[in-house]
């Protein structure tokens, strides 16, 4: 019999114990409302808005006090205590913890259980749960799921956002979003670029969570692929600490002037290169293969245009080729061709291809025909 009131003591003490840490069923009369999940960048703080509600019991002393409890779940050794309003649990908690957990006191008994971090840590990632006690029958942990607050803790790096694509020419605007902390200094946001003929205006806003800069700019095409970045600086002195991400810009701008490039090919087999010719020198038989690319973005589609007889042929394959097999004499004539995006047109690139001559053999088949 004494064995036997042994194991009920124990079940007893097991059952209160589980009850104080919260391993119970939900409650009439308890409830909490907590943000979850929630970011938090490595290094800056966040503040957590919470409210719960309780049940006060008459046979409880009026005048007891009401102890708030936030409880870390990310631990192997089971829930830790991270921050509190009781003076005599406070010694609980890890001093490198402690400077940095918060929760609402002053406010606790108007149901204010807002939770606070500061300097976040990786090691902060996780469930976190709230727990109260007043007296000898308050005491409840809100453990239900929907009720814990998931911490997620990221790298501290501002967010860069480009509304649609930049177009050259245009006044184009860049934001740049740094997180901020509710209790402390605003970031200053600067800006490092390379635009040379572009007048740069920057400005900020300063919202309740976060700053927002803005950097107001004209590019041109020799913006393409050029980086930007954007700078958070929180504190001053030994207390500085930086963030900053970098972007490579991507600028629309209409092609550029043309340039030709290709070979004639004598019935032998024997190539001639050409580059850029304005004049090209062909024989009876020849073949001419010929490129039209110009520096664009996006890369453009190729119009060709046979002078004095105006007809045009578009060909919707890009690094189009004018292919012309076997000339004759009344191939000969001006061509020319341009290049078209969304963005515009190039200018016409213009050359003229005489057909003179017998077939002979080339002579010198790595002539370059230059502007």
């Amino acid at each position: 019999m004494g064995c036997h009131h042994f194991e009920v003591l124990i079940l007893a003490v097991i059952s209160t114990l589980l009850l104080w840490e919260g391993v119970q069923c939900h409650k009439d009369g308890y409830s909490l409302v907590v943000s979850s999940p929630v970011t938090v960048q490595r290094g800056l703080c966040v503040e957590i808005p919470c409210r719960f509600t309780y049940v006060a019991s008459s046979r409880d002393d009026p005048n007891a006090k009401l102890y708030g409890y936030w409880y870390a779940e990310n631990d192997r050794h089971g829930p830790r205590l991270v921050a509190t309003n009781n003076p005599e649990r406070i010694y609980e908690i890890d001093p490198r913890v402690r400077r940095r957990f918060g929760m609402a006191k002053s406010t606790l008994n108007q149901g204010d259980c807002t939770f606070t971090i500061t300097d976040a840590e990786a090691s902060d990632k996780g469930l976190y749960h709230f727990r109260i006690n007043k007296g000898h029958t308050a005491k409840y942990s809100y453990s239900a799921p929907e009720e814990k607050v998931y911490v997620n803790v990221t790298e501290r790096k501002p967010d860069i956002t480009v509304f649609g694509p930049l177009r050259a020419g245009q006044k184009e605007s860049i934001f740049c979003k740094a997180q901020t902390c509710p209790f402390s200094e605003v970031p200053q946001i600067t800006w490092t670029h390379v635009f040379k003929d572009s007048i740069v205006e920057t400005s900020r806003t300063v919202n309740r969570d976060n700053v927002v800069g803005r950097l107001d700019f004209i590019p041109t095409a020799a913006d393409h692929q050029k980086n930007v970045t954007c700078k958070a600086i929180y504190g001053e002195g030994f207390n500085r600490k930086t963030a900053e991400r970098t972007i490579t810009l991507n600028i629309n701008y209409r092609p550029r002037t043309p340039r030709f490039s290709g070979y004639l090919k004598h019935p032998n087999g024997f190539l001639k290169k050409i580059i850029n010719g304005s004049q090209i020198e062909a024989q009876p038989g020849d073949s001419l293969l010929l490129r039209c690319t110009a520096d664009a973005n996006p890369i453009g589609n190729v119009t060709w245009l046979r002078t004095p007889q105006m007809s045009t042929t578009q060909q919707p394959k890009l690094n189009q080729e004018l292919k012309l097999s076997g000339l004759k004499l009344q191939d000969e004539g001006g061509y020319k061709c341009q290049v078209k995006n969304q963005e515009g047109s190039s200018d016409w690139s213009v050359f003229y291809l005489h057909v003179t001559g017998q077939q002979d053999a080339y002579k010198d088949y790595s002539e370059y025909y230059e502007p």
